[in-house]
């Protein structure tokens, strides 16, 4: 089995574990099976309670060279400030209050029966993170709208006249670590920003407003994503339903080439049907694209050194990015 890296053992599952708090664990390990960005990604602070502010580097410092007894000019980068919110999903659930009491561990019992729920907020997680609208109030700018253009050098695009189309979808390739790309819980969370909350027992109603005696929990997780260096994402858009292994594999490869050095981790998400073409190619191309185990002993399909991870929030009906 590999070995954790640094930025594996950051992930918000990790911590959890390393905290020894039962139930926060259980509410990421359920929210990752919706999300598998989960899986990777690591999970940090965020500097501002819950605003995470952020310098992107958008200019480097070259330096000069010079001769003995003469000196050099001074030397600055630019940036720009980021300024990434939080937010916040919520669920409550009801439990008939028979089973509970009938299963010897009311807690237990409770995570269990309300698992569905907090699968269901990983979803939810995932679609924000992919296609969140920073329009509104109560989501932040997912990745789809922070890679939204050709002119954006972090963008690729799989056909070279897309048209107006709009039975496309994308890859996103991600340079993970917290100064590349990476998840935000807030300041002072010592649950890496889910929780439940027992809400004792009350009245429920049925789908005929017949009543019943349910226990109540309410479940939140807060979360957002940070981009630290830019090119730490990319965007392969316009990618058609015709596309061949070889041609998807071919592009990650181009694309993989413009990202940062010295990640410990980098990933790619795609829907399930970019995720069958891989796994077929990697019959043909074993040098390129392989099976493997990830660092917790799971069987994945890498391309070089990126793990392939299905997120199904990505669509086969994007519009065409121009």
């Amino acid at each position: 089995m590999p070995t954790l890296n640094m930025e594996d053992q950051m992930t918000a599952l990790e911590i959890a574990r390393r905290a020894n708090a039962p139930e926060p664990f259980l509410i990421h390990e359920l929210l990752r099976m919706t999300n598998e960005m989960l899986i990777d990604v690591p999970a940090y602070e965020a500097n501002n309670a819950v605003i995470n502010v952020t310098l992107q580097r958008t200019i480097k410092a070259v330096g000069e060279h010079r001769i003995y007894n003469q000196g050099v000019g001074k030397v600055a980068t630019q940036t720009t400030q980021v300024q990434d919110r939080i937010a916040v999903l919520s669920a409550y659930s009801l439990v008939d209050a028979k089973m509970i009491e009938h299963s010897g561990n009311k807690n237990a019992a409770l995570m269990s029966e309300s698992a569905a729920i907090v699968k269901g907020m990983g979803l939810t997680q995932a679609n924000t993170i992919i296609n969140g609208d920073g329009n509104k109030k109560e989501e932040f700018a997912g990745l789809m709208s922070r890679r939204n253009s050709l002119a954006d050098p972090n963008v690729i695009s799989a056909v070279p006249n897309p048209g107006n189309g709009s039975e496309f979808t994308s890859i996103f390739l991600c340079a993970i670590g917290r100064d590349y790309f990476h998840l935000l819980y807030p300041k002072g969370s010592n649950s890496v920003g889910v929780k439940r909350e027992d809400r004792g027992l009350v009245d429920a109603q049925d789908a005929d407003k017949k009543e019943y005696p349910a226990y109540k929990s309410y479940f939140e997780a807060q979360y957002g994503i940070c981009i630290k260096e830019p090119s730490a994402v990319m965007r392969i858009c316009n990618i058609p339903r015709n596309i061949t292994g070889d041609a998807l594999v071919d592009l990650i490869i181009a694309a993989r080439y413009k990202m940062p050095k010295g990640a410990s981790t980098y990933a790619m998400y795609s829907n399930v049907d970019i995720q069958i073409k891989l796994d077929k190619a990697a019959r043909d191309k074993g040098n390129v694209v392989y099976t493997d185990k990830d660092p917790w002993g799971n069987p994945i399909t890498c391309v070089r050194d990126l793990r392939c991870r299905q997120m199904d929030v990505i669509t086969n009906t994007e519009k065409a990015v121009a």
